[in-house]
């Protein structure tokens, strides 16, 4: 992962990325780091610096419900979004990562209305 071999690391988080045969592995332990790597993944599906590929979508898509798993995530802005609480229970996993993608805009738009 091109984060993790930066110098100096954007986020503490980044250092503690394992390889597992094909897979990476992110430790995060605080929501803090949950934040980081949500952040990360959102920008890069909302505004990617290179086009992105099937695989590329998938692995932001994948990344940003892991962390939706374990914390609520608020939209912030266009693209970001901030990790505010822990779950009390993890969510069941889904193959539906792209529903995620369209909550947190759609949560975005329905932020600023108040219904009477």
């Amino acid at each position: 992962m091109a984060k993790s071999q930066e110098d100096p690391l954007p986020h503490p988080v980044w250092a503690r990325v394992q390889q597992r045969n094909r897979y990476f592995v992110v430790t995060a332990t605080s929501l803090d780091d949950l934040t980081e790597i949500a952040y990360f993944a959102r920008v890069e599906l909302e505004e990617p610096e290179e086009p992105l590929t099937k695989a590329r979508r998938n692995a932001f898509q994948t990344l940003l419900g892991r962390a939706h798993r374990y914390a609520v995530l608020e939209p912030l802005g266009d693209c970001h979004c901030l990790a505010t609480e822990w779950r009390d229970q993890p969510l069941k996993g889904t193959k539906a990562s792209s529903k995620i993608v369209r909550e947190l805009r759609d949560a975005k738009r329905n932020k600023g209305l108040t219904l009477w």
